[in-house]
């Protein structure tokens, strides 16, 4: 029996699931790398999944799992310098096989080695997730859809609202005009009672219809231009470097190393990361730490945003994003106060087509933002351009 603190197992299991894992799994594929990112050990799951043999890989640079287009993104490298850095490095992307074909690999890498500061040994682990993908992409194509249906829903209200609104005006300016005519016949009133207050209710029917179309639209506006995905993310971190210094917080930053250009509203976005940023700042104690990487997959850029602060109590996870949300008991937790500022990120966002997400064990545990926005304008020409797709 091994005894580590709080975890527990059997030696003869643990040794049982060596052999699986390296020798017996094909679900799963397993291949350590060292410092200089050359291939060190492989498994039979990595055979599988990629069709080459260990024979064929070991001394290899991993580069050679990367497509091409993330090859000279140099993805490789930072997949392994965040694993450094943060102490692992997530990546979902295409990935390629013996034969030229790509499946869709959902990874992570580790530090498996070190030489005082320095990592000298590396473990990526990874799967098969192109049936995920697949389905996603049509999740993604319903999604789409269902948004065409509600701009054309929003276009039939914002008619419906106008046409409504067109003979209103007149009839209400006809019954104004016989209750002129009417002050000497008392008969007269009941009528004009009734259609004036009917006139008044189709009035509110109208307002409510107009009220819903501009919900639906939108109030706020963005502005696309072309900018650099990391000068972008560097500005904000400057923006927020008097106020970490003031609680001596260091602010740790891994971007991929060669300029990533992406069309988005550049003022809109630094303004969700400047909150994000803020908010990492204002719930991590003194000396704390705030992690903040970003990576991109074929159609999106995504950024992580970890600190080592209070986290959110689970039942306030549903709602941090939502206007006015406040904590339970006035208390000073994440989601105190308005609540402006995260549903300010996740408006921006969805202006973008975007998402963003938070995770966070609780209280004390610290939390996690992920932020997720297409590279490129979906409404421009770009747009064609659209992710390979696999047989």
């Amino acid at each position: 029996m091994t005894d580590t603190g709080n975890l527990y197992w059997k030696r003869e299991d643990a040794e049982a699931l060596h052999v699986l894992l390296l020798e017996k799994t094909r679900q799963y594929g397993i291949m350590f790398y060292d410092a200089g990112l050359r291939i060190t050990g492989w498994n039979s799951g990595a055979e599988f999944i990629t069709g080459w043999t260990a024979a064929e890989v070991l001394g290899q640079p991993t580069g050679m799992l990367f497509i091409p287009e993330d090859r000279e993104r140099k993805l490789d490298e930072h997949e392994a310098s965040t694993a450094a850095l943060v102490g692992v490095g997530e990546d979902e992307r295409w990935h390629m096989r013996r034969d030229g074909s790509w499946f869709w690999s959902s990874g992570v890498s580790l530090p498996l080695h070190r030489e005082g500061e320095r990592v000298t040994g590396f473990v990526k682990i990874f799967r098969d997730a192109t049936h995920l993908r697949v389905r996603t992409r049509y999740l993604e194509n319903e999604l789409k859809a269902s948004g065409e249906r509600e701009a054309e829903r929003d276009v039939f209200l914002g008619t419906i609202a106008h046409e409504m609104r067109n003979p209103l005006s007149p009839l209400k300016t006809a019954v104004q005009l016989m209750r002129m005519q009417a002050r000497e016949a008392a008969a007269m009133d009941r009528p004009l009672q009734v259609m004036e207050r009917q006139l008044g209710v189709l009035e509110h029917l109208v307002e409510d219809l107009v009220d819903v179309a501009r919900v639906n639209s939108g109030k706020m506006s963005i502005r696309y231009e072309q900018v650099e995905y990391q000068a972008l993310l560097n500005e904000a971190v400057e923006s927020c470097t008097t106020a970490a210094q003031f609680k001596n917080i260091t602010i740790h930053r891994s971007f991929p190393p060669l300029p990533i250009a992406v069309d988005v509203d550049a003022r809109r976005i630094q303004q969700v990361f400047v909150n994000l940023l803020n908010n990492a700042i204002k719930f991590t104690p003194q000396g704390g730490h705030v992690w903040l990487t970003a990576t991109i997959d074929p159609t999106h850029f995504i950024c992580y945003m970890k600190d080592s602060g209070k986290g959110i109590e689970p039942n306030m996870l549903p709602r941090i994003f939502d206007v006015f949300t406040q904590a339970e008991g006035g208390r000073a937790e994440r989601g105190a106060g308005l609540g402006i500022g995260l549903a300010l990120v996740k408006e921006i966002v969805s202006l973008h087509q975007g998402t963003v997400e938070v995770r966070s064990e609780g209280a004390g545990k610290g939390a996690e933002f992920t932020v997720r926005i297409p590279l490129h304008r979906p409404s421009s020409e770009r747009d064609a351009r659209n992710e390979p797709e696999q047989p």
